[in-house]
């Protein structure tokens, strides 16, 4: 049973991991840096609106300077 499970472990991988050619292999690290990117981008937006909005609610109100 636990060869069996690791050979079908090891085809997964090498299925996984290896291409056929270079234009695949290309084309999947396009993939994987572009779907990287967009939650750390919206992880970002997010960050920012509440920073802003935290920021609002804590700043002092502004008044007229006396003096």
């Amino acid at each position: 049973m636990t060869a069996i499970l690791l050979i079908r472990l090891r085809d997964w991988l090498l299925d996984t991991f290896t291409y056929v050619s270079e234009s695949q292999a290309a084309g999947a690290i396009a993939d994987a840096t572009r779907w990287g990117w967009l939650p750390a981008l919206s992880g970002v937006s997010a960050g920012a609106e509440q920073s802003r909005s935290e920021h609002a609610l804590a700043a002092p109100e502004t008044s007229a300077m006396s003096g």
